[in-house]
């Protein structure tokens, strides 16, 4: 025996190491490991390829193959092998000497695809392994071989298809049955169209049964008698449109029934009865509206699962499940089904799934889930319900899922959810929901105060509402949904704007999606250190709000936001918001900007058009806290920044006179707009002011505005650096500090003005000049001076009374019998400000000029014309100051017409007029003064440098004159008191009991 065994070891050694047959190509196949071999047999090819000691397949190219002169591959050491799979092949005499030539004894597995021939016992003989057999494409075989069912004692699975199969009553003869082996058979697509009594009676030991894909229309009761032992049984894709009464009562063990894409139109009440253990059915893909009998599915103990999926159903009898109290899984999908009958789940309290998605339901009844206390899982999703009603979920403590997605859902009763306490994941995407009350919110502060209908759902977690027309966030949301909500989904929604309050959310890890909503603006709290809400140890929150793809309007009102996204220090409760790859929708200047890359220092907003002044654009910058306004020329009346909020103005002019700015004005742009000289400031309440003058025509430097001690921006400006303008240059380079560009300052040839010598600027003009010119000067001088000294009063009177070179020729030769340096033309109403502001000024030191006003120097009792008169030929100039009173008084016009008409008469500038309060309308002027006042120039009170020029319209003395006479007689007169009497003369109050 034991050299028997090392024989056939020996044997089977040198067997695995054959080389490729003569007839055969050989190689590898997938993997290396794999055999593969194509071989020819007298013109016919075959494929054989396959993993040793696992399996083997066998390709046939015609079905002709002489199986007794195959040559040997080695797939086994006289094993046996997991599968054999015959392909488009001969039904070889046995399956034994196939496995023989591939080195096995016995296979597990036998697949048969496109086999030629009837498989009968004779194939399989000596087989004793063989637990599945599977053919595919079996056109030869025309009935259930039981006999190779009776070969085969190990045999647990048989499956057909494409055979041409006839079913006979009782199995058709007394042969071989039971086969107790066997426990599933699928007979599926084999052209059975009847199914005769007892037609299974030979495999009585079966619990799966598969039926699919043939052409059965009709049975009996007694079609299914003796398979006491079925457990699983397949109707799907079979033309059944009526369920006979009983239909299944011969299979009482029966707990799976599945009836897919069939006719079936009716099943009655009894079609079901006796089926005490059915667990399942499978309703789906219904080619045909299906009618169910009252109770039709009731009375079943042991149901757990029913399913209608895409089967019509018109309606439902509303005890169709009385008594079937066990189901857990109810499935009424895509079914058409338009209402819910009253009582449907009334004996249904251990549903834990309920899928009504998918139908034309409307309308729920506030009490038809009420019965369903084990329920979990509620789908609504794809109906055309429109509103949760008042405790539609009340008492459904069990309850962790509702989806209602894609329904016409407008309305949620604030107490749908009282009871729903378990519930933890909530869809309603897609719907038409704003979660307000239907007749509008019930407190004017909905952001702050206002619950959504979900605040009783403390332990829910992901709420989603995505698709539907909410614009708040609800206060439940952010204060009181916060241990266990991870994720709101708010996304595709009608929000618009985000208050401070609608950011502060106190769950710990929470995403908030808000992407592709309508957002324009964020008003992000700015952050307060001490503020209570950040006292106390608290780890940062992870929560995030997602703002993708929202039309963000990148103006001043995002200011915070734009901050916080660049770093600025967020409150604690306010989640991190993320903007994704959003993009400016507006103003025009930052459309299609990634909101991300904005600057918090660009972003402006424009004063409504009422607060701004006529041909000004006004905006309002928050980083900086100024009004910047661009005009045209300078506005009639400034906004004030404070009315705003605002610190500062900074004003942007297109042209320029002269110029008076409030003290809040920080910033004057003048760039750009042309000038030629520096523009005419009156900087008497400026502090602080920045000037543009950059880009402008400028050749000398801006005398006043340097001096002024303020910042100036003068590049691109044409300055003249040459000798004529050393000044100039020496002025810039004094005051170099105040420019702020001043690096990018260069003269009108090109070159830099802060590294010249000034002083050095005009030495060759000088040289060249000077020595020319030095003879002939003096030649010319010393026959002036001879001529001078002996015509010198001719030469004075001569160019006096021509005009020329006035300036030469001192007031007190011209003027030499003059008694006063002016006479002071005013209005009675106005003396106390000639008193107390102009002759103290004037009269006092250094200046001590001589006034004549008429109620010092005039004398009492005398004719006012006769006195007007005198005064104005005994002075050297006029003062007239005009003001609303002065037009307003004869006396005072007669005063200006008698200086006017000297002045005209004598071709001296002998007025002067000081405009006393706002310029007086044109229209209430005397013709004479007002072509005066049009040809030439005025003072105004309260004009910076007043005084300087006053004084320099004024008699020009030789240096240290001094009336001293006049400065003490001055102040002894200074006591009286007069006044102009009804009569038109001076009367002195003081003094009328002396006269």
């Amino acid at each position: 025996m034991l050299v028997a065994t090392l024989l056939a070891l020996v044997l089977t050694a040198r067997a695995l190491a054959t080389e490729c047959p003569a007839s055969c190509d050989c190689g590898a196949g997938e993997g290396g490991a794999e055999r593969e071999y194509i071989c020819r047999q007298e013109g016919v090819v075959y494929q054989v390829n396959g993993l040793p000691n696992s399996f083997a397949k066998i390709h046939c190219e015609s079905n002709n193959i002489d199986w007794t002169t195959i040559p040997f591959f080695p797939y086994s050491s006289n094993g046996t092998l997991e599968s054999l799979t015959l392909s488009n092949c001969q039904l070889p005499s046995t399956f034994a000497s196939v496995l023989a030539n591939l080195g096995a004894n016995d296979v597990r597995a036998l697949t048969l695809t496109g086999a030629a021939g009837e498989l009968g016992a004779e194939h399989v003989k000596g087989l004793s392994s063989v637990e599945n057999i599977m053919m595919i494409y079996a056109d030869d075989q025309t009935r259930i071989p039981y006999d190779v069912f009776a070969a085969l004692p190990a045999l647990r699975d048989f499956r057909i298809r494409g055979a041409r199969l006839q079913l006979e009553e009782n199995g058709g003869d007394n042969g071989p049955s039971a086969h107790p082996a066997l426990r599933s058979v699928e007979l599926a697509s084999s052209g059975i169209a009847d199914v005769p009594p007892g037609a299974f009676m030979r495999i009585r030991h079966v619990k799966k049964l598969y039926l699919w894909g043939n052409k059965i229309e009709n049975f009996t009761s007694e079609s299914f008698r003796g398979l006491d032992n079925l457990d699983t049984l397949d109707f799907t894709g079979n033309p059944v449109s009526s369920l006979p009464s009983r239909a299944f009562t011969a299979a009482p063990r029966l707990r799976s029934l599945t009836l897919v894409a069939t006719r079936l139109a009716h099943a009655p009440t009894d079609a079901f009865e006796g089926l005490n253990e059915l667990e399942e059915i499978l309703f789906k893909f219904g080619r045909g509206s299906v009618k169910f009998s009252p109770r039709a599915l009731a009375s079943l103990p042991a149901l757990k699962k029913l399913t209608f999926d895409r089967t019509p159903l018109d309606s439902l009898p509303h005890d169709l499940l009385d008594g079937s109290t066990a189901l857990e899984e109810l499935t009424i999908k895509s079914t058409g089904l338009k209402t819910l009958p009253d009582g449907l789940f009334k004996t249904q309290q251990r549903i834990q799934q309920l899928d009504l998605s998918g139908n034309l339901i409307k309308k729920l009844d506030s009490k038809i889930f009420w019965p369903l206390k084990g329920m979990k899982e509620l789908n609504l999703d794809e109906n055309n319900i429109e509103e949760f009603p008042t405790q539609l979920f009340s008492g459904l403590e069990n309850l962790t899922s509702v989806t209602a997605n894609r329904n016409g859902l407008k309305y949620i009763a604030d107490d749908a959810f009282q009871g729903a306490t378990s519930l933890e994941f909530l869809s309603l995407n897609d719907n038409q929901l704003t979660l307000k009350p239907k007749d509008g919110p019930t407190n004017e502060y909905l952001d702050l105060d206002e619950p959504s209908p979900f605040q009783t759902l403390v332990n829910l977690k992901e709420l989603h509402l995505q698709g539907n027309a909410i614009s708040d966030i609800f206060s439940d949301w952010k204060w009181r949904l916060i241990t266990n909500l991870r994720k709101l989904d708010l996304s595709r929604n009608n929000f618009t704007y985000l208050s401070k309050a609608d950011l502060q959310f106190l769950a710990y890890n929470l995403e908030i999606d808000l992407r592709q909503n309508h957002i324009t603006t964020i008003d992000v709290q700015p952050y307060i250190a001490g503020l209570p809400v950040d006292e106390g140890p608290r780890e940062e929150t992870k929560s995030v709000m997602l703002l993708d793809n929202n039309p963000f309007r990148c103006d001043c009102e995002i200011y915070m936001f734009i901050r916080r996204l660049h770093g600025a220090k967020r409150l604690t409760a306010e989640p991190k918001l993320d903007i994704g790859n959003a993009r400016c929708a507006s103003p025009p200047s930052f459309a299609g900007e990634l909101v991300k890359d904005v600057s918090s220092s660009a972003l402006t907003c424009s004063l409504r058009p009422q607060d701004c002044p006529a041909n000004c654009t006004c905006d309002f910058r928050p980083a900086t806290l100024s009004l910047e306004l661009d005009c045209d020329a300078e506005p009639s009346k400034y906004p004030d920044p404070e009315n705003h909020g605002l610190r500062t103005t900074k004003l942007r002019l297109r042209s320029i006179q002269s110029l008076t700015l409030p003290p809040h004005v920080v910033s004057l742009n003048l760039s750009g707009i042309g000038l030629t000289e520096s523009p005419l400031l009156n900087l008497q309440d400026i502090k602080d002011l920045d000037v543009d003058l950059s880009g402008n025509l400028l050749t000398a430097a801006p005398v006043e505005l340097l001096q002024a001690n303020l910042t100036l921006h003068l590049a691109r400006n044409p300055f003249a650096c040459d000798c004529s303008h050393f000044d100039d240059v020496l002025l810039l380079q004094h005051y170099k500090s105040n420019i702020f560009d001043a690096d990018n300052v260069t003269c009108s040839g090109g070159g830099s003005p802060w590294h010249m010598n000034a002083a050095r600027l005009c030495d060759f003009r000088r040289a060249t000049i000077i020595g020319g010119t030095l003879a002939a000067l003096g030649i010319i001088a010393a026959f002036v001076a001879v001529f001078s000294y002996r015509y010198i009063l001719e030469i004075k009177v001569y160019l006096f009374n021509r005009g020329w070179c006035q300036s030469l020729i001192t007031e007190d030769e011209l003027d030499k019998d003059a008694e006063y340096d002016a006479f002071v033309s005013f209005s009675e109403k106005d003396a106390k400000w000639v008193s107390e502001e102009l002759l103290p000024k004037l009269e006092g030191a250094p200046n001590n000029f001589k006034l004549c006003v008429h109620y010092r120097d005039w004398v009492l009792g005398d004719m006012i014309p006769a006195q007007i008169a005198r005064s104005v030929e005994q002075s050297r100039r006029t003062i007239v100051v005009l003001s609303e009173n002065f037009l307003k008084s004869t006396w005072a016009q007669l005063e200006f017409r008698a200086a006017n008409i000297r002045a005209q008469r004598e071709r001296r500038a002998r007025v002067l007029v000081i405009i006393l309060g706002e310029v007086p309308d044109c229209e209430e002027m005397d013709a004479e003064l007002r072509a005066y006042l049009s040809t030439n120039t005025y003072l105004k009170w309260g004009d910076r440098l007043f005084w300087e020029r006053l004084k320099y319209a004024m008699p020009h003395k030789r240096r240290g004159q001094l009336n001293e006479v006049y400065v003490a007689d001055k102040l002894k007169r200074g006591g009286l008191d007069a006044r102009l009497n009804a009569n038109g003369k001076i009367v002195n109050d003081a003094a009328q009991q002396r006269f």
